[in-house]
């Protein structure tokens, strides 16, 4: 039986995320009137173009900056009158979210890129950080989600409290789907609380609150995860006492790093004990240095019936990736998972729903997404 303080099916999950009906956009329509994603595809796909229609008038008429590289590219509403029309579309590229100026002109530049009217929330101070920022718009229902920013910089994603609903509809619905999902599973999140952060794979993956039963969801890292310490941990500081954090951080971090890898291997020896199903969810990178640890001390755990998914990818790890069957071997040999309840999951900050895998291993799109191929000038290639 379900606690019930969770979810105890499909739709109930899902309904609290769908607004009423009266209030329907397109968009909503295309997002919540299919029953399923996969298994009526092309039906799911009739709803697109009245949601792609909506949606490009709705940044034209809400968004100066995108309203002017629309008026550039000679492309107004009205020109959308068919499908073929769609490519007429001005598009953005990825990078648009990271050019940002520092300083006072962060908060200027987040409401030049919002489509409508941003809370106007109180600061302490003429210069908030990025955190501060985050921090108070979270108090007025819009999340500023955040990259890792292993590229050198962040990005920033701006997404009151509908949009992100939309996303996460659209994950959990890729979940339930394509996945097998029980509402009654124990889950172990290999990320930081996603409760306590804006980064964009923890609040993914963070999905799991709605999914499954809170009491069953047990967090890798109980740590407060911010524009900061990211920076920090990567030692770009801003000024002595950052300094002095970072050095301090360098020295702590791998002592944390090993306590929350030793409780998550006792976890995984207790949920064998007790032959529950558990839901195994992190970046890859997370979960090789676990199994790399349970190799070292020679333990094994057989969770025949479980699951894992990862996403994000093996960012400051990326020396240490592995083929992705080689991966799927390692993870059977040490866990006794089978490949085939293997899933990978394609996310980015920049788009509101996820590709997750399925069948051969291969990413599946959701009908609410149109997938294009493009030249470095963002023409659209055949495929």
């Amino acid at each position: 039986m379900v606690a019930m303080s969770g979810p105890r099916d499909v739709a109930e999950c899902l309904h609290k995320l769908i607004p009423p009906t009266n209030q329907w956009t397109p968009v909503d329509t295309a997002l919540h009137a299919p029953k399923t994603f996969f298994r009526d595809y092309k039906k799911a796909q009739d709803y697109m173009f009245p949601a792609l229609r909506h949606t490009f008038k709705h940044h034209y008429d809400n968004n100066f900056l995108y309203h002017r590289v629309c008026e550039v590219n000679g492309v107004t509403p009205d020109e959308i009158a068919s499908k073929k029309d769609v490519q007429k579309i001005p598009l953005l590229p990825d990078a648009f979210f990271k050019d940002y100026p520092d300083g006072k002109g962060f908060l200027n530049w987040l409401k030049t890129i919002f489509s409508g009217s941003l809370p106007k929330p109180m600061f302490k101070t003429e210069n908030p950080s990025h955190d501060e920022i985050i921090e108070e718009f979270n108090k007025k229902g819009t999340s500023i989600m955040f990259t890792s920013g292993t590229s050198g910089r962040f990005s920033f994603i701006p997404r009151d409290t509908r949009s992100w609903n939309r996303v996460k509809y659209s994950a959990m619905k890729s979940v339930i789907e394509l996945m097998d999902y029980n509402p009654t599973d124990e889950v172990i999140l290999l990320i930081p609380d996603p409760r306590q952060t804006n980064l964009t794979i923890a609040s993914l993956f963070g999905i799991a609150y709605d999914l499954y039963d809170p009491v069953n969801v047990h967090v890798a890292l109980d740590m407060k995860i911010t524009t900061q310490f990211l920076r920090m941990q990567r030692d770009e500081t801003i000024g002595l006492s950052e300094k002095l954090k970072a050095k301090a951080l360098s020295t702590i971090s791998p002592l944390v790093q090993r306590n929350s890898d030793i409780k998550v291997i006792h976890l995984l020896e207790q949920i064998e004990k007790t032959g529950k199903r558990v839901n195994l969810a992190g970046p890859p990178f997370w979960l090789d240095r676990i199994l790399d640890r349970m190799k070292k001390e020679g333990k094994s755990v057989r969770l025949p019936t479980s699951q894992i998914l990862t996403g994000g990818g093996w960012k400051a790890e990326e020396n240490k990736r592995l083929p992705e069957d080689s991966f799927r071997e390692k993870i059977t040999e040490f866990l006794g998972i089978p490949q085939e309840r293997y899933h990978d999951v394609y996310a980015m900050s920049e788009c509101s729903s996820v590709f997750l895998s399925f069948e051969g291993h291969y990413k599946h799109i959701p009908p609410v997404v149109v997938p294009l191929v493009l030249d470095e000038d963002l023409n659209q290639l055949e495929y």
